[in-house]
């Protein structure tokens, strides 16, 4: 019997080019919890005869069309995070984000890259009594997809 190795927290991680002044200079996202990423595919489909033997069934053709990439960020709110994610929502700021795969061997996908756009941004526990931290949750949407770089 082969057990599967699996992923924990630290094998992949979730990086942010928060500083405007420092685009292209990607920090941990201090305080994140949980992240979640998706790709949906949009499929075209089309039914169509066949050009031969017009007494054949119709036949559905199917394939892909235009793709969104989404992500989710669940996060206790970070003091060193706090006023870039707030200017990230209100300013409406496009944001470059990186998901590192940290293990990755040569010729696997190693960091995935995209332009972060900030849908839904919410705060929670403001005022708590508990002395809970302040938590967030974020809803991204990759401008245009997202980029593979394979690990050397």
């Amino acid at each position: 019997m082969a057990l599967p190795v699996l992923h924990y927290r630290g094998d992949m991680v979730l990086m942010a080019a928060l500083d405007p002044a420092s685009p292209a200079v990607f920090a941990n996202f201090c305080g994140a919890t949980g992240v979640t990423i998706s790709v949906s595919n949009n499929m075209q489909e089309v039914q169509t005869g066949d050009c031969e033997d017009w007494n054949l069934p119709i036949q559905t053709l199917v394939a892909y069309g235009a793709q969104t990439v989404t992500m989710t960020i669940n996060a206790q709110l970070a003091r060193g995070n706090r006023d870039r994610i707030l200017r990230w929502a209100v300013d409406q700021l496009e944001i470059p984000l990186r998901l590192h795969i940290v293990d990755a061997a040569s010729g696997e996908i190693e960091y995935v890259d995209g332009i972060g756009m900030l849908g839904d941004f919410g705060l929670d526990g403001i005022g708590n009594t508990e002395g809970a931290v302040i938590t967030t949750s974020l809803t991204i949407r990759f401008k245009t997809g997202v980029e593979f770089t394979n690990a050397a």
